[in-house]
């Protein structure tokens, strides 16, 4: 079956790509750039992604990767992310032929936090992805959308612990960096800067 990973650089999908890619698995990673004027990740991010990809290649990792972009530039809202994500996976899911399974990197962790917790109570992203699917040519190409880090029950300690440090030094996680540079007090910054907890 085709998989596509919606690969954002962070430490999650990094670790994700990187240990189906060494079990041998092929994966397609699609990473969706979504850039606006409140939070300004999208640029080192994009650095960081293909720093990422080079290591994949000089590692010997079957992939192929694409990405795509959304600009929001002159709007302060644009709800969540991961709506995003499930749109341009709908429509790359479109160009493969066979059954296609979409791989979130979502861990445990996530589903505690209190919006999440909320959206996933009332089905939001399950509705989303059932209407997307609904809404392609073809309606029996497109799989369910898969959790492995949730189905692994992974947390972010493990991933951080088990990913290869150079690997995990590339990755980027923060939202509001400051000047280029993580701003080392959220808390992606402090899980990835403190690799024992």
């Amino acid at each position: 079956m085709n998989k596509i990973l919606m690969f954002s650089g962070g430490i999650d999908s990094t670790y994700l790509a990187w240990k189906l890619m060494s079990s041998g698995i092929f994966l397609n990673l699609h990473h969706v750039s979504i850039r606006n004027d409140s939070e300004k990740m999208w640029k080192p991010q994009y650095n960081a992604i293909f720093g990422i990809i080079k290591y994949f290649i000089e590692n010997g990792m079957n992939f192929k990767y694409t990405q795509s972009e959304f600009h929001f530039f002159g709007w302060r809202l644009i709800g969540f992310d991961s709506d995003i994500l499930l749109l341009a996976a709908q429509k790359v899911a479109q160009n493969f032929d066979g059954k296609v399974e979409v791989l979130l990197g979502w861990n445990p962790a996530d589903m505690l936090r209190p919006t999440i917790a909320d959206r996933a109570k009332r089905s939001v992203t399950a509705n989303i992805w059932s209407a997307l699917v609904q809404s392609a040519p073809i309606l029996d190409m497109i799989a369910d959308l898969k959790y492995p880090l949730i189905e692994w029950d992974k947390t972010k300690e493990e991933m951080i612990q088990e990913m290869p440090k150079d690997l995990l030094d590339m990755t980027w996680s923060c939202r509001r960096p400051v000047d280029g540079n993580p701003c080392g007090h959220c808390h992606a910054c402090k899980a990835k800067n403190n690799r024992l907890f």
